[in-house]
């Protein structure tokens, strides 16, 4: 054969299956891109105000090259020994054997919602009034725990606090629950009662509390005057927030406050979008928040725009235990950036996103995929925020109608300096701080340097 026609056979024999891989690929692209605008058209709730919507969804249906025998030896097993046969249900196993996978990534807020499940979820997330408690609920370091009862519920009313751990729901024991199954198990019909168990902080045994469910309708929004002082109160970053705030924005500039507080105590946060867009009103043209995770596009900085009705206002930010997610974004920001004074506890701690994965049949997989940092680098997953001053308001402090975090807020905007001293007092101590870490590697790398000293082993006589 000649040398010119082997040359050509050993060019096809190349080119081929590279044209072949790149087909493939493209066509798998498409059906990629078709199946996730189905998916988004049977499900448009999920696309709506999510700013990881651009992101592609990684699903994929191949198996895994993993070793299942035990899996299946297991389920014929029990299917074939089981005495209660009419328990076992291929679909329901099914689901439970997803849900027990997705728990053993020890993450809380990475669940399987089956698509019974799955529609509850969503309706949940839709209504505007729900009957329930008005409690936000997260499980923390493997415990339900309440982030925040909202103000006004049913739950703040019967004395439910944030941090409040939670043992049982109706004497069923809530170890293993989820906070989705939790809050399945303690919503119910309005005025029938739901006792929780739970263990506080500052109390060795649990506490059974009875709180009688209700309408729970919860406004994002709501502001006053005191004197030249506008205090804004923000229970939720949720979907109703952006237009409360845009309405309120003009009221608030024609009263001509000098300063602020937003009260964000007991916000167990919502959503990031929103939170961000609050948050354009106070900064020009600065990094409020920092996204980071595994795939592209899941990684990146949120900056706010030019401008702002708010830029140079004085600010002082109210937090307690249930202030969580988006609410601790809002405040990580103007700490980071010392544009406000952050006073009472340390926030709740949580700093994870995620995303609703529409699977197939109706379910979906809620899966963390980043994590939230602050402008300077700061994990808050928990971390939390630590406030710059501390002040706590108790349950006496409630009982009695006090409220010494506010008057706290009021101290440091009304004494002259006082709120300027807040962020010397930072800057001095973190100079102090930097010295110390300068001076120990100075040390160390003095000791590393330093020749040794050689041990006398000599006999030495003494006299007795």
């Amino acid at each position: 054969m000649p040398h010119y026609k082997r040359n050509i056979r050993f060019l096809l024999f190349l080119i081929i299956p590279i044209l072949s891989f790149l087909l493939g690929w493209s066509l798998n692209q498409q059906q990629h891109k078709e199946t996730y605008s189905q998916l988004v058209a049977e499900n448009p709730a999920k696309k709506k105000n999510n700013f990881f919507e651009n992101i592609k969804l990684h699903r994929k249906s191949d198996p895994k090259d993993v070793n299942l025998s035990l899996f299946w030896e297991t389920w014929n097993t029990l299917d074939s020994n089981f005495i209660y046969k009419d328990r076992f249900e291929d679909q329901k196993q099914v689901y439970g054997a997803i849900k027990g996978l997705v728990k053993s990534v020890d993450d809380p807020y990475t669940v399987f919602f089956t698509p019974e499940e799955t529609a509850e979820f969503e309706k949940s997330m839709q209504d505007e009034v729900f009957t329930g408690i008005g409690a936000e609920i997260a499980v923390k370091h493997g415990v339900l725990t309440i982030v925040s009862p909202l103000k006004g519920s049913p739950a703040e009313l019967a004395g439910l606090r944030a941090g409040d751990k939670v043992f049982s729901i109706d004497e069923e024991p809530s170890l293993e629950m989820s906070a989705e199954e939790a809050v399945t198990k303690i919503r119910g019909p309005k005025g029938e009662p739901v006792v929780l168990e739970v263990l506080r902080d500052d109390e060795t045994k649990p506490v059974k509390i009875t709180i009688v469910r209700d309408d729970i309708v919860n406004k994002s929004l709501t502001w006053k005057m005191e004197d030249d002082i506008a205090v804004i109160e923000i229970t939720q970053f949720g979907e109703d927030l952006e237009a409360l705030f845009a309405e309120a924005v003009p009221e608030i500039l024609l009263k001509k406050p000098r300063a602020m507080i937003i009260d964000l105590r007991n916000n167990g946060g919502g959503l990031l979008d929103t939170s961000v867009k609050l948050m354009n009103e106070f900064f020009d043209k600065k990094v409020l928040v920092t996204t980071k995770g595994r795939k592209v596009g899941e990684t990146g900085d949120l900056e706010s725009d030019n401008g702002g009705a708010f830029l140079d206002i004085p600010v002082v930010i109210l937090v307690n235990k249930g202030t969580a997610s988006a609410s601790e974004i809002f405040a990580g920001a103007f700490q980071d950036y010392d544009r406000g004074v952050i006073i009472g506890e340390k926030t709740f701690g949580k700093g994870v996103v995620q995303n609703l994965i529409p699977l197939s049949g109706g379910a979906t997989l809620k899966v963390t995929i980043a994590e939230w940092l602050t402008p300077k680098g700061r994990s808050i997953n928990d971390d939390g925020i630590s406030p710059d001053i501390e002040a706590v308001r108790t349950m006496e402090d409630y009982d009695n109608d006090l409220d010494p975090v506010m008057d706290e807020a009021f101290r440091v905007l009304n004494n002259d300096g006082a709120y300027e001293q807040v962020f010397q007092d930072k800057q001095e101590k973190a100079d102090k701080s930097r010295e110390i870490s300068e001076n120990e590697t100075d040390e160390k790398i003095v000791d590393e340097n330093s020749e040794p000293v050689e041990e006398d082993n000599s006999e030495t006589e003494t006299n007795e």
